[in-house]
């Protein structure tokens, strides 16, 4: 053990990235369905390490402090900003009464369990989870008299009551607020949120189920009529302006080829052909018949949401944007 606890008071990156290491693995496992998170992971496992006398350079300790707190206003920041668009002023309220009664809370609770400096900090910002005052409390007490020796030992018991804190900070509130906080305001949580979720139309149908009659369908087809062998792909589906028929892939010479505008199409080649179902009944005995050929069929295809933000789109009817594809923009594409 000890050549271990020489090794990383000698290099103390070494105990850095160990912390790191450890405390993200330990976050990230789940006892009973329960996980503490990244962030309380390296804490504890901070906490630990620490306990070998590991130095830490003071220039270090800030700039992974601003890394820590760069990466937190990346996250929130776009969130916070968002959030004013909406109520905006009610809820730059509530955070200043959040703000005034954590603060109260802590300084409280400071002086009634006749807490120093340091350890006062330290539950202000881990049970708060406030990491940002780390940072200002430890330029606080540096700015305050005393030997150093008592200043490092009150930056220390700052870091020592955060980590500790910390946990009940993220896990508390959450258990106090699932178990307690509905017993206190004598509400049915799962009541509420099912009430809650019908207004905000969330009582859509489980995705799981779902209609079996498909309005788009592909299926395939051999080319029986005379009049539509050795014409290209793009004549083909010309000969079905108002149907919207695309084939997007065929079958010639027992082999399988991509379609392309200038494909073209021979007697007896099996077609991928896409459309409405009732096209695809109605128009398909035009030029051939429907067979099984599983592996013709097997190719991928995406559903997506698409938001409009285009100008030039909006506002348009879906024929509309069916003859804008006449660069082939839309083609095998339905709404």
């Amino acid at each position: 053990m000890q050549p271990f606890h020489d090794l990383l008071r000698n290099n103390p990156e070494l105990a850095i990235f160990l912390t790191l290491a450890i405390g993200f693995y330990i976050g990230r496992l789940k006892i009973g369905g329960f996980s503490m998170g990244s962030v309380v992971g390296v804490l504890l496992t901070g906490l630990i390490i620490g306990q070998l006398g590991v130095p830490i350079s003071p220039a270090i300790k800030s700039v992974f402090f601003l890394f820590f707190l760069f990466a937190v206003g990346y996250a929130v920041g776009p969130q916070f900003f968002h959030g004013l668009k909406r109520e905006g002023l009610w809820q730059a309220f509530f955070a200043t009464l959040v703000c005034l009664a954590c603060l109260l809370t802590a300084f409280l609770t400071a002086r009634l369990l006749n807490l120093g400096v340091g350890y006062g900090t330290g539950v202000f910002g881990g049970a708060c989870t406030i990491s940002s005052v780390l940072g200002v409390a430890t330029e606080a007490i540096r700015q305050l008299g005393g030997s150093p020796a008592l200043r490092l030992e009150q930056v220390n018991a700052m870091s020592i009551a955060f980590a500790i804190t910390y946990i009940f900070g993220t896990a508390g509130v959450s258990a106090f607020l699932a178990l307690l906080g509905p017993k206190i305001l004598g509400v049915n949580l799962p009541a509420e949120c099912k009430a809650f979720e019908t207004a905000m139309c969330g009582n859509e149908p489980d995705p799981s189920v779902h209609s079996a009659y498909h309005t788009v369908g592909v299926r395939a087809y051999r080319v029986t009529d005379p009049k539509f062998a050795d014409t290209t792909v793009s004549e083909f589906e010309s000969r079905f302006p108002n149907q919207r028929l695309f084939i997007e892939r065929l079958r010639q010479n027992n082999k399988i080829v991509e379609s392309t505008p200038g494909t073209t199409i021979h007697g007896n080649d099996v077609l991928a052909i896409a459309s409405r179902t009732d096209t695809l009944i109605v128009d398909a005995g035009c030029f051939g018949v429907e067979v099984s050929d599983p592996e013709l069929l097997d190719y991928p295809s995406e559903t997506l949401d698409v938001m409009v933000t285009s100008k030039g789109v909006a506002g348009k009817s879906l024929g509309e944007l069916a003859e804008m594809g006449h660069n082939q923009r839309s083609r095998g594409v339905f709404l």
